[in-house]
């Protein structure tokens, strides 16, 4: 919409179908429609409309009269509200003019703020209540009515007798009262009036009404009763100084609700001054409260977000360092490799540190993967028939051995008799085992390491598991004790440096133990002696076995070696984009004597599938043309009744639903070892083997 073309326009001239004093209001709005709109709740007999398309002609018209009230809009171009408030304040005979903002844009706090530092009496929205609107500006019209009227009085009491001018004061002054507490009592908010030294001689029933204090006993300095002892001295110190300058003047304070609740309230005052002299105080008092609940559960969160910014930027700079680590070995290891001259036992040497290496790379990739799945919620719990006694050999003989190389014995008693089978996941348990016993061989440089295993029965008659690991490490000091289960935070900079690792074990264990109905607590510690964890899960006992203790532990088993001819004769089909992939496959199942050919998408899978004879099908998941979804379903439909393996990096457990829904018979993750890879293909070929053209 075009601006005006005129700078202000009058409506209702003084005189015309009033039976009322006429009074001017100013309207300024750079809109037409936002005038008509404003004219339509302002405009009534006895009052006069002025409007102002523009900050500019706001002024000019405030150079040649006064106003009872100035509704102002914010947003205009040139100069916006906010300036032409700053500058009509700036103007001794515009500085007690009640001025109202009414704008359309954002309900910002700071823009909230910003209209009342420039001397507003309020700050209303679009689209407004008329009704509530026109109560407000009643007030003020009002108020200029018995400010002219008083005036006029004042020359009547020159020119009258005394008698007759103080009885005419009184009923002017009745009539006044009476309809200025009508209004007051109509406004939302609480209205007071006071005496120049501020006692008060009026408010009105929205303080009743909050407070439960009665008319008579909030007169005069009663009403301070209804304020905190803490802000009552801050909100009569900023008065005096006002009182001093007759300046308007806010504050927050606290004033108890008839409940005896507190709530935060924004008190403002200006000054009622008449000819300069002041007369008294108007004001008004809002409830603030849910304002500033906000305001400080805003601050709280901003506080949390840094700490937790901080935290994890921590923590990716650790982690970089963590996963730098082992990759820094992996590749620096296999340039050795290719070097001349280098004998045997050191080739050996290399790849044993590349092994290690990259099983220390997945661990950690493995890690960051779960609690990421955690945080989120998305991390399914798989509850199957669990052989414990089995878990519990293998964490015994996977981290027996990094013990030993430390001279750290470590043992596995019973506390009491435990299930052979247990319903659980047994994947998730073996690692909050592993970690744990991980964390004990890690900060424990001598001594021994203990893990007490009990079953418990409740009442009820479901089971727990509770394994409790104790060491003779380092131990935590009771301010680190607290940081201890927090995924990105570390226990000490210096510790971590030390012994290395994410710092995610602990709260990944307590994680998965509670989603699987238990806990992981630290019960003991003490520094330079040694911790002791705890750990329980939730189970259902599986048949009616119980175990009294682990068996013997068994022979290391066989090299690789030992599987040279387990695959002789077998021919396998790999599936895989990657070059590298194939090639790696391709060895590990050629050194166990499978005759073994490539595809480098679905579709040639496909194809050769249709036109030789393979008895299992190793295929990826994620190829062009192809994928290994599509595949597999192409295959079945086609007739393809053998073994096919999801070999793929995905690694989580909707990923393998998801494979085996498509057809695949089973799922391996990579990286896959050598000999993981050898037996889970003999494995599924111990049976008898279906035809495997594609019919």
């Amino acid at each position: 919409m075009e601006r005006m073309s005129e700078p202000a326009a009058t409506i209702n001239e003084p005189g015309h179908g009033s039976d009322h004093e006429s009074v001017d209001i100013l309207i300024v709005d750079d809109r037409e429609d936002g005038l008509l709109a404003l004219e339509s709740v302002v405009a009534r007999p006895g009052v006069n409309v002025v409007k102002a398309g523009s900050g500019e002609s706001a002024l000019s018209l405030l150079a040649e009269r006064s106003f009872a009230v100035i509704l102002l809009d914010v947003q205009m171009p040139g100069m916006d509200g906010f300036e032409t408030a700053r500058r009509i304040r700036a103007r001794g005979r515009h500085r007690a003019t009640p001025l109202i903002f009414v704008t359309a844009i954002s309900r910002d706090e700071a823009c909230v703020c910003r209209g009342y530092e420039l001397g507003a009496v309020d700050y209303v929205f679009k689209p407004f209540d008329p009704c509530a609107l026109r109560a407000k500006i009643d007030v003020f019209v009002e108020f200029c009515r018995k400010e002219r009227q008083l005036e006029r009085q004042a020359e009547l009491i020159r020119e009258s007798e005394r008698r007759e001018r103080y009885l005419r004061l009184a009923e002017l002054e009745v009539e006044s009262l009476r309809r200025y507490r009508g209004l007051a009592d109509a406004i939302p908010h609480v209205v007071f009036k006071t005496s120049p030294d501020g006692m008060v001689d009026y408010i009105n029933a929205g303080w009743m009404k909050h407070t439960g204090l009665e008319f008579e006993a909030s007169l005069g300095s009663g009403w301070q009763r209804a304020l905190h002892p803490e802000d009552l001295r801050l909100v009569l110190k900023a008065w005096l100084e006002a009182m001093e300058t007759c300046e308007p003047f806010e504050a927050e304070c606290r004033v108890r609700r008839r409940d005896s609740e507190y709530r935060w309230h924004l008190l403002r005052a200006v000054p009622e001054l008449r000819n300069g002299v002041l007369h008294g105080w108007i004001g008004t008092s809002t409830d603030i409260h849910d304002r500033k609940r906000a305001e400080g559960d805003l601050i709280e969160a901003r506080k949390a977000s840094e700490a937790a910014n901080t935290a994890k930027s921590y923590f990716l700079a650790n982690m970089s360092h963590e996963i730098r680590t082992p990759l820094n070995a992996i590749l620096g290891f296999a340039e050795l490799l290719l070097s001349s001259g280098q004998s045997v036992a050191d080739l050996e040497r290399y790849v044993a540190t590349i092994r290690r290496s990259g099983r220390q790379l997945v661990g950690i990739i493995d890690e960051i993967l779960d609690i990421s799945k955690i945080e989120a919620g998305h991390l399914q719990i798989e509850l199957i028939e669990t052989d414990l006694i089995g878990v519990l050999t293998d964490v015994r003989s996977i981290l027996g051995l990094q013990a030993s190389e430390k001279n750290i014995k470590l043992a596995i008693s019973f506390v009491s008799a435990i299930p052979r089978r247990i319903k659980t996941d047994p994947m998730r348990l073996r690692q909050i085992l592993m970690n744990l016993v991980g964390n004990a061989v890690k900060f424990t440089p001598q001594g021994a390491i203990r893990l007490d295993v009990s079953w418990l029965v409740s009442t009820e008659g479901s089971g727990r598991l509770c394994v409790r690991v104790t060491d003779s490490g380092v131990g935590i000091s009771d301010v680190d004790a607290s940081k201890l289960f927090k995924p990105f935070v570390q226990v000490d900079i210096s510790t971590t440096r030390r012994f290395g690792g994410t710092g995610l074990g602990l709260a990944l264990s307590r994680n998965l133990a509670r989603l699987l109905g238990g806990d992981v607590r630290l019960e003991e510690s003490r520094l330079g002696v040694g911790s002791t964890f705890a750990a329980e899960v939730g189970a259902e006992m599986v048949g009616e076995e119980f175990v009294a203790g682990l068996p013997a532990e068994e022979a290391k088993a066989p090299r690789l070696n030992d599987l040279d001819e387990t695959l002789r004769g077998l021919r396998v089909l790999v599936v895989d984009d990657s070059v590298d992939n194939q090639t790696l496959i391709s060895r590990f199942l050629s050194s166990a004597g499978a005759q073994v050919d490539l595809a480098g998408n679905g579709l040639e899978g496909v194809r050769k599938a249709a036109t030789e004879d393979y008895q299992i099908i190793l295929m990826d998941i994620q190829m062009p043309e192809l994928d290994g979804y599509q595949a597999t379903m192409r295959l079945r439909a086609q007739g393809f009744a053998r073994p096919i393996v999801a070999l793929t990096a995905h690694a989580l457990k909707e990923e393998r639903d998801r494979c085996l829904n498509a057809g695949c018979t089973s799922h391996l993750t990579k990286p896959v070892e050598k000999r993981a890879l050898i037996e889970h293909v003999a494995r599924l070929l111990r049976g008898p083997l279906a035809p495997s053209r594609c019919s």
